[in-house]
C-alpha cells in the first residue's frame, strides 16, 4: 500500500502540466509570508537539516567569505548570487542551480535550490523522500498559497514542476528569520516579490 506521501507526491507532479503554465501561474499569484528550509534531495537530503539552520552549510546573516558564482546581480537592496552546476561540489549531482539572495541590511535571508532534469520515476521517488523528511519532522504537508507543499505554516515548501519535453524539476528554497524585514523593503521599489523569486530562478539570464 502507498504511503501518503507517495501519493501525495504521485498527486502533485500532475496538477502543472508544463512548465509554461506554471511560470503563467506564478505571475499570478500572490505568495504569502513563509519561511522555508531547504531538503535537498540526494546526497544532498541527507546533509540537510529541517532545523531552522541555512542549509548547505550557510548562516543567515551576513557572509564573511562565500565561493565565486557563477553570476552575481545587483536588485535593489538584494545582491543575487547564483551557482549552476559547474560551480557546485559533486556532493550535489542532482543540483541545477542554487540562488542565494543577500541583503543588504540582513544579510543572508533566502536560499533557493533547482535540481536538474529529472525523468518522472527520478521526480516522484526524490519529491517522496522530501516528504517523508518534512512529514518526519513537522508532521503531514499542507499546500501553501503559492502552489507548493509546506510545512510549518508555510515556513518550509517544496515544489516539483514539469517541463514541455516531460522531464520534471524540483525546487526548493529556505528563508532566514529577517527575510520579511528585507522583503518589505526590497518590494516597495521593485514590482517583482522577492518571496517569489525561487519560482522564477530559472529564467535567469546565462
Amino acid at each position: 500500500m502507498a504511503s501518503p506521501s507517495d501519493a501525495r507526491a504521485t498527486k502533485f507532479l500532475g496538477v502543472i502540466s508544463s512548465f509554461e503554465d506554471f511560470k503563467m501561474r506564478c505571475l499570478a499569484l500572490t505568495l504569502s509570508a513563509t519561511m522555508l528550509v531547504v531538503a535537498v534531495v540526494g546526497a544532498a537530503l541527507a546533509a540537510t537539516d529541517f532545523d531552522g539552520s541555512a542549509p548547505f552549510g550557510l548562516a543567515w546573516g551576513p557572509l564573511d567569505k562565500i565561493p565565486r558564482p557563477s553570476l552575481a546581480l545587483k536588485d535593489v537592496n538584494v545582491t543575487v548570487l547564483l551557482y549552476r552546476r559547474e560551480r557546485l561540489p559533486s556532493e550535489l549531482p542532482d543540483t541545477e542551480v542554487i540562488l542565494l539572495d543577500v541583503c543588504k541590511k540582513e544579510g543572508l535571508q533566502q536560499i533557493s535550490w533547482a535540481s536538474r532534469s529529472l525523468s518522472t520515476d527520478e521526480a516522484v521517488s526524490k519529491f517522496i523522500r522530501v516528504l517523508a523528511v518534512g512529514d518526519q519532522r513537522y508532521g503531514e504537508s499542507k499546500p501553501t498559497s503559492g502552489g507548493a507543499l509546506g510545512w510549518e505554516n508555510g515556513r518550509i515548501e517544496a515544489l516539483s514542476v514539469s517541463e514541455p519535453d516531460g522531464t520534471h524539476r524540483i525546487l526548493m528554497v529556505s528563508r532566514g528569520p529577517d527575510f520579511d524585514a528585507c522583503s518589505a523593503e526590497h518590494d516597495r521599489a521593485s514590482d517583482q516579490s522577492l518571496r517569489a523569486r525561487w519560482l522564477r530562478r530559472l529564467e535567469l539570464p546565462n
